[in-house]
């Protein structure tokens, strides 16, 4: 069910819109009709709504300014008018469509599907990008430690750190593993799943930072270890870590 508000100033052309919309479009629920630009407004940021029906010639106001004033906004805008001279600001105002008065059943139709069309693929898309999100934190690595094949979830690791010849693993389970590597190699390993190099000898997972202490070039991490942060690195990990807020 779409949740729309109509915003008209003629009652007459309101309620016609109204019923029309039950009969072809009966997946719309009509929740507030406003008469002034001020009364749209306050209906915006009283209800929330999947649509808006919008005239363009509305006494105490520009509605172009009031939507400007409502943004940015999460629901769909299709101007109805008499007025065919607005449809280029229209379009600048991301309107999904402009429907000109008299109103016709087919046009309504129409201009539903178009709002049917984008939630579902903005609904699609946010699914993808959760089952993407899921599967990135069950991903794992492969070591080889001590002739065993281990198989860390890449979520678990905490940070790798170099020492000498050996690179060591921290994990949230308390467990240390020692690979027989570089660390530039999960550097490029680990990238594109949040890893970050602060140090040119620590490499860790930024989802399990807790704490930075900006004076002293130092990260607290989730297992309560320090991590020392380098200057040179400093600006872009601040950056990065402010991004994720």
């Amino acid at each position: 069910m779409l949740k729309a508000i109509i915003a008209d100033d003629d009652i007459v052309v309101s309620d016609l819109l109204e019923n029309t919309l039950s009969l072809c479009c009966p997946n719309v629920k009509i929740v507030k009709k406003t008469l002034t630009v001020s009364e749209t407004e306050q209906a915006i940021s009283n209800h929330q709504i999947d649509l808006l029906f919008l005239d363009i010639s509305m006494p105490d106001g520009d509605v172009f300014e009031m939507l400007n004033r409502v943004g940015p906004y999460n629901f769909y805008v299709i101007f109805v008018t008499a007025y065919n001279q607005f449809a280029i600001k229209a379009i600048k105002q991301s309107a999904i469509d402009y429907i000109l008065k008299p109103i016709y059943p087919t046009e309504l139709k129409t201009a539903i599907q178009k709002v049917e069309k984008k939630i579902l693929e903005k609904t699609n898309y946010y699914i993808n990008e959760f089952i993407d999100k899921i599967n990135q934190q069950n991903k794992k690595l492969e070591i080889v430690n001590n002739k065993r094949i281990i198989y860390l979830r890449i979520s678990d690791i905490i940070r790798c750190e170099a020492e000498g010849n050996y690179v060591r693993i921290a994990t949230t389970n308390n467990e240390n593993y020692f690979v027989s590597k570089k660390l530039k190699d999960y550097q490029n390993l680990l990238s594109q799943y949040s890893f970050f190099r602060v140090h040119h000898s620590h490499l860790i997972n930024i989802n399990h930072v807790k704490s930075i202490f900006t004076k002293e070039l130092m990260i607290l991490m989730s297992d309560n270890k320090g991590v020392p942060l380098s200057r040179k690195n400093k600006e872009e990990f601040l950056k990065l870590m402010s991004n994720l807020i």
